[in-house]
């Protein structure tokens, strides 16, 4: 007979569980090593038992936890790298004295204001002015 008992790492650092539901007291033990190992300070995570709740994610395979750790990890390098393309995007107007003269500009050209249907500023949104038609990425 197999335990129904499961697992999560719960981190006081953070003040949350950082993974949930493993299927042994060890597997757990050894994510928390795992994720105290990422951080300087170490973090001091530890296992616990998993208390049920309707919000618990679905079980997940060893292979599906890797990929969405893999596509997180992916959209952190995507994230920084667009904050660093737009802090130079805007030392380099600041640099040749261009004052966009308000908080909404777009980086690529004069345009003082992003427009998008429906205002949902999405990354596929285009500003709608007729002279930009840059997407919402090349905006501030």
């Amino acid at each position: 007979m197999t335990s129904r008992t499961k697992w999560d790492v719960y981190c006081p650092e953070e003040d949350l569980n950082v993974v949930m539901l493993f299927p042994t007291k060890e597997a757990a033990a050894q994510a928390a090593a795992e994720h105290n190992a990422e951080f300087t300070p170490r973090h001091t995570a530890h296992w616990a038992v998993h208390t049920p709740s309707p919000e618990d994610p679905p079980h997940l395979t060893e292979g599906q936890r890797e990929a969405f750790k893999q596509n997180e990890a992916d959209f952190a390098e995507l994230e920084n790298h667009s904050r660093s393309v737009r802090e130079a995007a805007d030392a380099r107007l600041r640099d040749a004295d261009y004052d966009p003269g308000g908080p909404l500009y777009c980086y690529v050209c004069t345009c003082s204001q992003f427009l998008s249907p429906d205002n949902d500023g999405g990354l596929d949104a285009r500003c709608q002015r007729e002279f930009c038609q840059h997407t919402s990425m090349q905006h501030a």
